[in-house]
């Protein structure tokens, strides 16, 4: 199971099932068709206590609770099942329509069918691989299932480029994405969401080592030099919370965040999206960035590197290239302060592994890490639009930084060794 596999069930699950009725029962059958755990699955994101979640596969395996003797006959009654999902499994389904056609008809006339596979990829064979899908697939298997197509559309990130489609007995009133995201209360927070929303939980200990800061001068000095000699037409902010750095923009102005914590009355031309940036990047069309690129981006989101990776990722495509993109926080202060669970009140998570990750792979571009306070800045331009090295690689890159040790690079990140001065960065 690859990262990106996961980010796009929980996205049909967040979209598709915390704000429909379904998810107000107590109990929700969720029926996963090739639900082992091969490198991860889909079980933590189903795992509130409403959901009976059911992983079935042809043979005995980590995670599997029902074994199928024949993959084309379900052990369940006509229209019975709430949530159907399958994910990395239709190509390796010979006669994979007649098990579509058999989802169709053990899902409940409610109910929910989330589908993801590859469009590519390389062979491999469990036991065998025999299909890539592309859109019109998906259209063709639901026309001869009977179910209608909700959604359909192509991740893509490498190698395997998913398609994700979402399948219903009947047509269903989806609110529009920039109305539909609503922050979970805790109750109703996954596991798979537990691991990549940190706790924002204030710790009584500022004074000790793992609080310590530093740099020569404050981030939002470094950013308030940029506003004033770059020629910035359209700003675009990622992680506004009180709206400091936003301040700074006096240009257009296109701002991030699920929870801001600002009065719009307080800005000019401003257009605020109040949602995950994931969402804003996927699926919110009412911008034309081919008329209108991005020329100055401030990331300063979620303090995780995928989210960081993807954020960069999203940006640069509908950037200028002679445009400057600056990301916060990639200079943690101690070992304590990187971890990706929070425990410290000075976080910065594992953002450092961007300098290490476009080191690596995009050494076209020109990184300039500044010696700024509290946790450092990563100023990078050079950008080319169309590179699409970062996201052919999306999976493995995840899968290779997932192991990446801190203290390997402590002179890079701890010790600031290549860093600049920001006085004599701005004497350049």
């Amino acid at each position: 199971m690859h990262a990106s596999s996961l980010e796009n069930m929980h996205w049909c699950y967040e979209r598709f099932i915390c704000g429909d009725y379904l998810s107000q029962r107590d109990n929700i059958t969720v029926l996963d068709i090739g639900g082992a755990n091969v490198n991860g699955s889909y079980a933590d994101i189903f795992s509130l206590d409403k959901f009976n979640y059911v992983a079935a596969d042809i043979s005995e395996s980590e995670g599997v609770d029902l074994v199928l003797n024949d993959p084309y006959k379900l052990p369940f009654a006509d229209h019975s099942v709430d949530v159907i999902i399958s994910g990395q499994a239709f190509e390796h389904v010979e006669y994979f329509w007649l098990l579509f056609e058999e989802m169709s008809r053990v899902l409940s006339h409610d109910g929910w069918l989330f589908l993801i596979a590859p469009s590519a990829g390389p062979i491999h064979q469990y036991p065998v691989d025999c299909y890539r899908f592309y859109p019109d697939a998906f259209y063709a298997l639901a026309r001869y299932a009977k179910l209608t197509t909700i959604d359909v559309h192509l991740d893509e990130r490498g190698p395997w480029r998913d398609l994700v489609g979402v399948f219903a007995h009947n047509i269903r009133e989806i609110a529009p994405i920039a109305n539909q995201w609503r922050p979970l209360k805790t109750t109703e927070i996954n596991k798979y969401s537990a691991q990549r929303n940190p706790s924002n939980t204030q710790f009584n200990d500022e004074s000790t080592e793992k609080n310590k800061t530093n740099g020569q001068l404050g981030y939002l000095d470094v950013l308030a030099i940029l506003h004033d000699t770059l020629d910035v037409s359209n700003y675009l902010e990622i992680g506004v919370r009180n709206g400091h750095s936003l301040r700074l923009a006096q240009s257009k102005k296109i701002a991030i965040d699920p929870e801001p914590n600002i009065d719009t009355n307080d800005f000019n031309q401003l257009d605020l999206y109040q949602m995950p940036s994931d969402y804003f990047f996927s699926h919110q069309t009412d911008i034309d960035f081919e008329k209108t690129p991005i020329d100055f981006a401030f990331i300063d989101g979620m303090h995780l590197f995928e989210f960081v990776l993807r954020d960069f990722i999203n940006i640069e495509s509908r950037s200028s290239n002679e445009a400057t993109i600056v990301i916060d926080d990639i200079f943690p202060n101690h070992p304590v302060q990187a971890s990706r669970q929070r425990a410290s009140n000075v976080w910065t998570g594992d953002v450092w592994k961007i300098v290490v990750c476009l080191k690596r792979y995009r050494p076209d571009l020109s990184l300039t890490m500044i010696d700024s306070s509290p946790t450092g800045l990563l100023l990078i331009t050079g950008l080319n639009k169309n590179d699409r090295v970062l996201t052919d690689h999306y999976n493995p890159i995840i899968r290779e930084f997932s192991t990446l040790d801190l203290m390997d690079y402590k002179s890079l990140i701890l010790e600031r060794d290549e860093s600049v001065s920001p006085f004599e960065w701005r004497r350049q």
